[in-house]
C-alpha cells in the first residue's frame, strides 16, 4: 500500500518534468557566436530573416518554430540565428560591416543591406519571412521563402541536411 501511495504521489511530478520539455526553445544565436560555432564545428547556421507586423512571420514563429520535432531538427542540425530584416541596427557578418542605408530615418525602415546581401529576388519581389542556410565558409548554401508549415520545414531541412 505504501508503494502505491509513492507512485502516486510521484505521478504529478513525472508528468510535470514531461511537459515541460514539450515546450523547449529553438536555441537562437547572435550572428557572431553562430558564425564562429559553425566554422569550429562545420555546421550549417540557419538564419531566419522577419520582418515587424509581417502576419507570416509571426505564424512561422508561433506555429512552425513551437513544433518539437522542428525544434529538435533545428537545435541539433544547425546553429540558428533571428534577424530582423528590417532593422536599422548595423550587423558585423564575415567580418563586414551592414547597415541599413535608408536615407530618411523618419521613414519606415529599409530593407537591412545583410538581408539584401543574402536573398535572392523571387519573381522580382522578396518575401518575409526568408530562411538562409549558409555554411562555416559563409556560403550561401540555399535559401527559402514565404511560410513553411511545420511539414514543409522539415522536409526542406531533412533533404538539407541529407545532402
Amino acid at each position: 500500500m505504501k508503494k502505491l501511495i509513492l507512485i502516486l504521489l510521484c505521478l504529478p511530478l513525472i508528468g510535470f518534468g514531461q511537459s515541460t520539455s514539450k515546450h523547449a526553445n529553438i536555441k537562437w544565436l547572435e550572428l557572431s557566436e553562430a558564425e564562429i560555432l559553425s566554422t569550429k564545428h562545420n555546421k550549417n547556421m540557419l538564419l531566419f530573416f522577419y520582418r515587424e507586423n509581417c502576419d507570416f512571420c509571426e505564424k512561422m514563429k508561433n506555429k512552425t518554430f513551437t513544433d518539437s520535432s522542428v525544434i529538435k531538427l533545428i537545435n541539433n542540425n544547425f546553429f540558428p540565428v533571428m534577424i530582423n530584416g528590417k532593422s536599422k541596427d548595423p550587423i558585423i557578418y564575415n567580418k563586414q560591416k551592414f547597415i541599413n542605408d535608408k536615407s530618411d530615418p523618419e521613414d519606415d525602415p529599409y530593407f537591412h543591406n545583410l538581408f539584401k546581401e543574402l536573398v535572392e529576388l523571387k519573381n522580382e519581389n522578396y518575401y518575409w519571412p526568408t530562411i538562409v542556410i549558409i555554411n562555416g565558409d559563409h556560403k550561401k548554401i540555399i535559401q527559402g521563402s514565404g511560410f513553411w508549415p511545420k511539414e514543409q520545414t522539415l522536409r526542406n531541412l531533412k533533404h538539407i541536411i541529407a545532402n
